[in-house]
């Protein structure tokens, strides 16, 4: 049955369809055209009509986001080790760059704000880091906005929820800590 799903939509490929952009997204329809490869247009709320046969459409929501940084282990440059998690708010400033030039916003946001945090940490000391959070903050903005330049994104604030000392213990074992299937009885 399956099979007649597949030909019913190649069938009805070359019928123009409504397509509808909700007030909270934002679209791109992408068309090839003949020695002049392909013509892009960002598509605004509303109706629009797209020829499946020949066109792509692709929605994005562009309402504001925040997304969680992982809790991060740093050592400063004095040898004191610290932990650093937060937060970073976002929204998509244009669909068509967001679209065509970045995968994954949430990850490739979180991956950066992390390398930021982990180049800035690193070269302060503890005590440093402790008398302004805030240049911890506006270091990851201005380096979260330049490095995600032409991604169609606007890095609104960015938030330390999490700052503390830590200590990893790390095992350095030949042996495993745990054998499975092993008993003492």
């Amino acid at each position: 049955m399956d099979w007649i799903s597949q030909f019913l939509n190649k069938l009805f490929s070359f019928v123009p369809r409504l397509w509808i952009v909700d007030p909270d997204e934002s679209g791109v329809r992408t068309t090839p055209r003949l020695k002049k490869g392909i013509k892009i247009k960002e598509l605004t709320p509303g109706w629009w009509i797209v020829w499946p046969l020949l066109q792509n459409a692709e929605k994005i929501k562009i309402k504001t986001q925040v997304v969680d940084l992982r809790p991060q282990s740093v050592w400063t440059n004095d040898g004191q080790e610290i932990v650093i998690s937060g937060s970073i708010k976002y929204r998509v400033a244009s669909a068509k760059d967001s679209i065509l030039n970045v995968y994954d916003h949430d990850a490739n946001i979180q991956s950066l704000a992390l390398g930021i945090i982990f180049d800035y940490v690193t070269n302060k000391n503890l005590e440093s880091l402790k008398r302004d959070f805030k240049l911890l903050k506006d270091e990851i903005l201005k380096g979260l906005r330049e490095a995600s330049r032409g991604w169609g994104l606007k890095i609104e604030v960015v938030y330390l929820t999490d700052i503390g000392k830590t200590q990893n213990l790390r095992l350095l074992l030949n042996e495993p800590i745990l054998r499975i299937g092993d008993s003492d009885a």
